[in-house]
C-alpha cells in the first residue's frame, strides 16, 4: 500500500487516513482505503459510508416521504432527499438522522443507539392496530393507500 495521507470526510468533518490500495475499479478509478481497510466511499468517509447504508436499508421511501412532509410542514426546507437527509431552516443547514423507536413504559426505546452526526433526529415510532376485515370495512371511506410522489420529467 502507498504511504499514508489523511482526508476530511465532507459528512461528518473528520479527518481520517485516506490510503491508496494499489487497486482499481473497472472505470479506472482507484480505491482507497482508512487504515483499517475500510473502503471510502467518494467523500465520504468508511464510517459515514456504513451509517449512510444502514440508513438506507432500513428507511424505505415510504417512511422518508412521511419524514419529508414532516419536515415540510414544519417550516424546512428540504435540501436533500437521499440519505442522509438535509433539510434547511432559517438559513441553517441540518442533517438528519432516522431512528425507528417504540414506547414501553414510559420509556421511549430506540432500535439502535443515537448517532453523533445528526443536528436533528426523526423518530419513525413503530406501532401495530390489530384490525378484523370487518373492522378495515367499516373505516373504509377514510382508508387510504399510499402513492408516492411523482417524480419531476427531466
Amino acid at each position: 500500500m502507498e504511504q499514508s495521507s489523511t482526508r476530511q470526510c465532507h459528512y461528518c468533518s473528520k479527518s481520517y487516513a485516506w490510503i491508496w490500495s494499489g487497486k482499481k475499479l473497472k472505470d479506472g478509478s482507484r480505491v482507497y482505503v482508512d487504515d483499517n481497510e475500510r473502503r471510502w466511499s467518494g467523500r465520504r468517509c468508511p464510517t459515514c459510508e456504513r451509517s449512510r447504508v444502514y440508513a438506507a436499508v432500513r428507511c424505505d421511501s415510504f417512511e422518508r416521504d412521511i419524514i419529508i412532509r414532516q419536515f415540510k410542514q414544519s417550516g424546512f426546507i428540504v435540501k436533500s432527499k437521499t440519505l442522509p437527509l438535509k433539510v434547511e431552516k432559517d438559513g441553517q443547514t441540518y442533517t438528519v438522522g432516522i431512528k425507528r423507536a417504540f414506547t414501553d413504559e414510559g420509556k421511549i426505546i430506540l432500535e439502535t443507539p443515537m448517532d453523533k452526526n445528526s443536528d436533528i433526529v426523526a423518530l419513525v415510532f413503530e406501532s401495530v392496530r390489530i384490525c378484523t376485515s370487518e373492522q378495515l370495512g367499516k373505516v373504509n371511506p377514510n382508508v387510504g393507500v399510499y402513492a408516492p410522489p411523482e417524480q419531476p420529467q427531466i
